[in-house]
């Protein structure tokens, strides 16, 4: 079919349904496109199958081809993409109810809700953001786990270390999690490191006056 590819699909849609446009004359991809349309509405399968005037057994084929032409393979950068998403959306969806919470046309019941489910949006995008590893499940899991590498991993430098340290805390504080006793447990951290830093040098100052003096000797 030639002319109904040129239509909007739910255009093509509407003029089925009015009768402007024979489903017979609609080729196989565009009536896919309107099964993806009908499923998105809620249709049923005999229901399609009636405004289509095509065989449920037909239909249900379209179906699993157009599950099959939809269907994902793992990949990182289309989780990054999907992750990217979720908290675009829960971003827009935050400051919306945000903004509602803050309109002057809104009942004092209707802020609280807002206020209620804003801090709920960003809640929920957390746990998701957890779910998938994108963020720790508790702040302090991530410290305990820093402090066994900071024991044992002589190749990061203090700079790296202090980096780490620093993301750590802004997670925490962007995400709510940063307590009285995390805030307490970062500072001894931060002591340790600085304490670190200068034995370090104090042990380097040593090592280079005992290879001059060798020199000397």
């Amino acid at each position: 079919m030639s002319e109904n590819k040129e239509q909007p699909i739910l255009t093509l849609i509407q003029d089925i349904k009015d009768g402007r446009v024979s489903p017979d004359t609609v080729d196989k991809e565009m009536r896919k496109q309107c099964i993806e349309v009908f499923r998105a509405e809620g249709y049923s399968v005999p229901h399609m199958a009636q405004i289509l005037n095509k065989c449920e057994k037909t239909i249900r084929r379209d179906i699993a081809e157009i599950t099959e032409e939809n269907e994902l393979s793992p990949s990182v950068d289309l989780a990054k993409k999907l992750v990217g998403e979720i908290v675009v959306y829960g971003q827009i969806h935050k400051n919306y109810l945000m903004r509602l919470a803050r309109s002057p046309n809104t009942s004092v019941s209707e802020k609280a809700q807002a206020e209620y489910f804003a801090h709920k949006v960003s809640m929920d995008m957390v746990d998701r953001l957890q779910s998938l590893g994108y963020l720790p499940k508790k702040a302090q899991e991530i410290i305990a786990d820093f402090s066994h590498h900071f024991a044992v991993d002589d190749d990061k430098t203090f700079k790296e270390i202090k980096t780490q340290i620093d993301e750590i805390e802004k997670v925490s504080t962007e995400y709510g999690e940063l307590t009285p006793e995390i805030k307490i447990e970062l500072k001894e951290l931060k002591q340790r490191i600085e304490k670190a830093e200068i034995e370090t040098k104090v042990i380097d100052i040593s090592n280079k006056q005992k290879e001059e003096v060798k020199n000397v000797e």
